[in-house]
């Protein structure tokens, strides 16, 4: 029999689905595993990365190498400068010292 509109399929074609048809708008929830795919499965296993600096294993969400401690991206590692305002402060006192030695 011939098709009658494009793409539709032909009644032969029917007998090869079985009733097994997986509509992904209606029978998908992300939030229930029941309703995944065949062949789609839920990983809850934690991924290993690298340590840059060791190379040891850690867990990619780690802010903090376990085993040589330094911190695996610059966002997540304590700032090294000195804020402008203790600057200010120290000179600030050291005037003061000297202002009092002078004095």
């Amino acid at each position: 029999m011939a098709r009658t509109r494009p793409g539709a399929p032909d009644e032969d074609d029917e007998d090869e689905f079985d009733g097994d048809d997986y509509d992904a708008e209606t029978d998908y929830d992300p939030e229930d595993p029941e309703t995944y795919p065949a062949g789609l499965y839920v990983d809850d296993s934690r991924a290993f990365v690298p340590c840059p600096y060791c190379r040891a294993e850690i867990d990619e969400e780690a802010e903090q190498c376990p085993k040589c401690g330094m911190f695996v991206s610059r966002e997540d590692a304590p700032s090294d400068r000195k804020s402008p305002v203790w600057i200010v402060l120290m000179v600030l006192a050291l005037l003061a010292v000297m202002a009092m030695a002078l004095g």
